[in-house]
C-alpha cells in the first residue's frame, strides 16, 4: 500500500490548510482518484475532523464509508449522503469486493452481484478485472462453477471499533507464539541432554573397545616372545646334544692316535 499511500500524499498536504467546503471538495477528489483506495490518513486530519456538525457533514460520513463500509452500506445511508458520480460508484463497488474478499476465499457470482446490484455477470467480471489491474486482489475465474477463487487481496482502513478485537488477537498470538517457542526451547534442551548422553555412552564404549584391543596386543605378544624363547632353547639343546654326540662317538686311542668309533 505504500504506493497508494505516494499517491495520498498531495491531498494530505492540501488538507492541512483547506478547511469547509474546500475540504469537503478535496475529499470529493481523493474519493474518485482512481489509484487512491486507502483514506485513513485524511480521515485523521483536523481540517477533516472539524467538518463534524457542519453543513459538509455529509462529506466526512462519506470518507468514513470509503475508508470503512461497503456499497450497501452506503445505499443503506443515501439519503444522508452525497450523491455519488461514477468514478465513485465503481471505486466503492471495487472496495466491496476487497472486503468480501478478506472473508472469504470463494465468492459466488449471484452474491456478487446482489451485494454491487449489477444486472449480469459480464458487469461483474468488468469489476473483477478491474480490481485485479489496480492490484486489490488475485484471484481465478471459475465461470463454470459460477464464483471467483480468491488468491489474495489488500487490506483496507482499519474501524477504530476493530482495534480492541485485533489487539485480541495479536495478544492471543503472541501468547501461542511464546508458548511454542518455550516449548521448542524444552525439546531442544531434551534432544541436546540426549545428545549428551550419547557422546558420553560412545567415550565409554570407545575406551572400553580400546582397553580391550591393549590386552590382546599385549597377550598376543608374551605368547609370541613365549614361543621364541622355547625355540631358541631347543635349538640349543638339539646342538648340545649332537656335539655331545660326536665328542662321545671318539676317544683318542694310546699314542696319540684316535682310535675307532665305538659300534
Amino acid at each position: 500500500m505504500s504506493s497508494e499511500n505516494e499517491e495520498l500524499k498531495p491531498f494530505l498536504l492540501l488538507a492541512k490548510s483547506t478547511k469547509g467546503a474546500a475540504a469537503a471538495d478535496l475529499i470529493r477528489q481523493v474519493l474518485e482518484h482512481p489509484g487512491v483506495n486507502v483514506f485513513g490518513e485524511l480521515l485523521d486530519m483536523p481540517n477533516v475532523q472539524q467538518l463534524a456538525g457542519t453543513s459538509s457533514a455529509g462529506s466526512l460520513e462519506l470518507l468514513r464509508v470509503f475508508a470503512f463500509g461497503t456499497w450497501s452500506e452506503y445505499k443503506a445511508r443515501v439519503a444522508e449522503l452525497p450523491p455519488l458520480s461514477e468514478q465513485q460508484i465503481i471505486k466503492l463497488k471495487k472496495l466491496t469486493v476487497v472486503h468480501l474478499a478478506s472473508q472469504s476465499k470463494l465468492l459466488a457470482y449471484d452474491a456478487l452481484m446482489r451485494e454491487l446490484e449489477l444486472r449480469s455477470v459480464r458487469e461483474l467480471e468488468d469489476v473483477l478485472i478491474s480490481c485485479m489491474y489496480h492490484g486489490l486482489l488475485q484471484g481465478r475465474f471459475d465461470q463454470q462453477a459460477g464464483h471467483l477463487e480468491v488468491f489474495s487481496c489488500v487490506g483496507r482502513d482499519v474501524h477504530p471499533s476493530e482495534i480492541p478485537q485485533m489487539a485480541a488477537t495479536l495478544l492471543a498470538w503472541q501468547r501461542n507464539t511464546t508458548g511454542l517457542m518455550a516449548e521448542v526451547s524444552e525439546q531442544l534442551k531434551s534432544f541436546k541432554s540426549q545428545q549428551d548422553e550419547a557422546r558420553k555412552a560412545q567415550q565409554e564404549l570407545d575406551e572400553k573397545v580400546e582397553a580391550v584391543r591393549v590386552t590382546l596386543r599385549e597377550n598376543q605378544s608374551d605368547a609370541f616372545g613365549t614361543a621364541i624363547d622355547g625355540d631358541v632353547r631347543m635349538d640349543f639343546d638339539d646342538d648340545k646334544l649332537r656335539k655331545s654326540g660326536r665328542m662321545k662317538g671318539r676317544h683318542v686311542a694310546p699314542g696319540g692316535k684316535h682310535g675307532a668309533r665305538a659300534m
